[in-house]
C-alpha cells in the first residue's frame, strides 16, 4: 500500500476530488478507483493500471499517461487537455464530453471508445486506433488523423475541418 499526499494508492481507492496534481503515480494500480472529480494535472500515470476508473471530470491536463490502461475507464467531461496518452490503451472507456484538445494520442487504443461530443482540437491521434469508436458530434478541428484506423467509427455531426486524414482507414 503506497500513500501520496496523504492519499491511499490502491485498486478501488475512494480518491473522489482527491488533489493528486503533480503526483508521482507512475505505474500504480489504481483499477477500479473513484478519481470523480480529482485533481490529476501534471501528473505522472505512465503505465498505471485505471481499467474500470471513475475519472468523470476529473481535471487531467498536462498530465502523462504514457502507456497507461484506461479500458472501460469512465472519462466524462474530464479535462484531458495537453495530455501525454501515447500508446495508452482506452479501448471501450467513455469520453463522451470529455476535453482532449492539443492532447497526444498516438498510437492509442480508441477502439470502441465512446468520444461523442468531445472536444479533440489539435489533438495528435496519428497511429490511433478508432475502429469503432463514437465520434458523434466531436469537434476533430485540425486534429491529425494521419494512419489512424478510422473502420466503423461514427462521425455522424463530427467537425473534421482541417483534419488530417492521410492513410486513415476509413
Amino acid at each position: 500500500m503506497t500513500r501520496i499526499n496523504g492519499y491511499t494508492i490502491e485498486p478501488e481507492a475512494d480518491l473522489f476530488e482527491a488533489d493528486l496534481s503533480e503526483a508521482n503515480l507512475s505505474r500504480a494500480n489504481l483499477s477500479g478507483a473513484d478519481l470523480s472529480g480529482a485533481n490529476l494535472s501534471e501528473a505522472d500515470l505512465s503505465e498505471a493500471d485505471l481499467t474500470g476508473a471513475d475519472l468523470s471530470e476529473a481535471n487531467l491536463t498536462g498530465a502523462i499517461l504514457f502507456g497507461a490502461v484506461l479500458t472501460g475507464a469512465n472519462l466524462s467531461r474530464a479535462d484531458l487537455s495537453e495530455a501525454n496518452l501515447f500508446g495508452a490503451n482506452l479501448s471501450g472507456a467513455n469520453l463522451s464530453e470529455a476535453i482532449l484538445s492539443e492532447a497526444i494520442l498516438t498510437e492509442a487504443d480508441l477502439s470502441e471508445a465512446n468520444l461523442s461530443e468531445a472536444n479533440l482540437s489539435r489533438a495528435v491521434l496519428t497511429g490511433a486506433n478508432l475502429s469503432r469508436a463514437d465520434l458523434s458530434e466531436a469537434d476533430l478541428f485540425e486534429a491529425n488523423l494521419s494512419e489512424a484506423d478510422l473502420f466503423g467509427a461514427n462521425l455522424s455531426g463530427a467537425n473534421l475541418s482541417g483534419a488530417n486524414l492521410s492513410g486513415a482507414i476509413v
